[in-house]
């Protein structure tokens, strides 16, 4: 690994280390009835530090992949949507705060990016970048699987699981990391209007990937 990376690689660690340090406390502490808005803060938290610490330390790419992650994270939980209102899979608790379409919380649009802009940027840093988004995928949302239940934030319903953890996503939030890899590094520089179809495109190949693996894995 050359200079460059390895500071990179540093740079997003020390991070997301200090972020996760001060977010998790506050998730686990935070009443249930107060649960919805400590999320959604610590999601704008997140989305705020982390474009400003790229210009801190002079990144230009760091902020070019949030902007570019930030259009997919905010329409990626329309395929959650469509699980909850239409296939009626799963199951977001009442945290007191607005949802989209009735069925997921707005939080969500500021999260799912937490976990993909770490997937596109340190993959860019190892030799076999879509294998690392594959595996780095799998156990990311292996943790958040893990962790939803319990702080209740939601939970699968009506379909195949093993120890609380659904089958049927699994593929789908694998082939999502190395969607948004691929998106990145074939259309991050694309100009404005095209990144944006890239971005939003790959919440629409999510969804129908949702779609069919339920079809297939139930």
């Amino acid at each position: 690994m050359n200079w460059l990376n390895q500071r990179r690689v540093k740079d997003a660690l020390v991070f997301h280390t200090l972020f996760f340090l001060l977010a998790i406390p506050i998730a686990l502490t935070s009443p249930k009835a107060q649960l919805g808005i400590a999320i959604a803060a610590l999601a704008v938290v997140y989305n705020v530090a982390l474009p400003l610490f790229g210009r801190w330390r002079g990144d230009g790419e760091w902020v070019r992949l949030w902007a570019f992650l930030l259009p997919m994270s905010a329409t990626l939980p329309c395929a959650d949507w469509m699980l909850v209102q239409r296939m009626g899979t799963l199951v977001f608790p009442d945290h007191g705060i607005a949802l989209l379409g009735d069925a997921v919380p707005l939080y969500f649009m500021g999260l799912w990016i937490m976990l993909l802009w770490q997937v596109c940027w340190f993959a860019g840093t190892v030799r076999k970048p879509f294998q690392f988004a594959a595996v780095f995928s799998l156990i990311a949302f292996l943790i958040w699987e893990w962790a939803a239940r319990p702080m209740s934030l939601w939970h699968a319903v009506g379909v195949k699981q093993i120890a609380g953890f659904a089958l049927y996503p699994l593929l789908p939030e694998i082939l999502l990391g190395m969607a948004a890899l691929w998106m990145w590094r074939n259309c991050g520089r694309a100009p404005l209007l095209q990144r944006l179809a890239a971005a939003i495109s790959v919440s629409v190949f999510y969804a129908g990937a949702l779609s069919l693996s339920l079809l297939w894995v139930g």
